[in-house]
């Protein structure tokens, strides 16, 4: 995965203070303000934003990156939370579908999450 940038979980101080800000929201979807000034984005961004903080403040590192990006057998393990063994088993089975690259397997994030999406409650 192209790792263009990493943000590592916030400290304990700010993610007390994003989880407490996020806990008021209920269903309420923020506005987006940089140095002061709103942005008018449609409201998956804003979503997106509020899932990153919401990572980031649980302790979870996270890297951004397009959806549309290739990856290589063990990142779609990492992704599905499976060994690279079993990615391989899907993917020979046709499970998953799969882009070759000289001899290596290759996989599409949107198809991983599409797969995973399936399996999860």
């Amino acid at each position: 995965m192209d790792h263009r940038y990493i943000a590592s979980a916030l400290s304990h101080h700010d993610a007390r203070e994003v989880a407490a800000m996020i806990g008021k929201l209920e269903e309420r979807i923020p506005t987006v303000a940089f140095d002061g000034v709103e942005l008018d984005i449609e409201p998956p961004a804003r979503r997106a934003v509020i899932e990153l903080l919401r990572q980031l403040a649980g302790g979870t590192s996270v890297t951004l990156g397009p959806v549309g990006e290739l990856l290589t057998t063990s990142q779609a393990a990492e992704v599905l939370g499976v060994s690279d063994t079993y990615v391989r088993r899907l993917a020979d089975a046709g499970e998953l579908t799969i882009e070759m690259r000289g001899t290596h397997r290759r996989f599409r994030l949107e198809d991983l999450i599409r797969h995973r999406e399936r399996f999860t409650p």
